[in-house]
């Protein structure tokens, strides 16, 4: 469970009791929390990486593995003109 700690009046508390804000920048997981007991806005890292448990992101069996289409006959019928 990601816990957030309040620079001005060091409330420590989960996550989900500081309120949602807004991010701080436009793309990414960087985000506002307002402190529940003093209302200072905090700064936090939205993705939580306990449920990775050290296993290396995008990594699967399909990796490396190259996808085609399959030879399908075009639409419309033969291929004789």
């Amino acid at each position: 469970m990601l816990t957030l700690t309040c620079p001005k009046c060091g409330k420590c508390a989960p996550k989900h009791e500081f309120a949602y804000l807004s991010r701080a920048e436009s793309a990414g997981a960087a985000c506002y929390r307002k402190c529940p007991a003093c209302n200072t806005p905090v700064f936090c890292n939205e993705v939580d990486d306990s449920y990775a448990e050290g296993k290396v992101w995008g990594t699967s069996s399909l990796r490396g593995t190259a996808f085609t289409k399959k030879n399908l006959p075009p639409k419309g019928g033969s291929n004789e003109q």
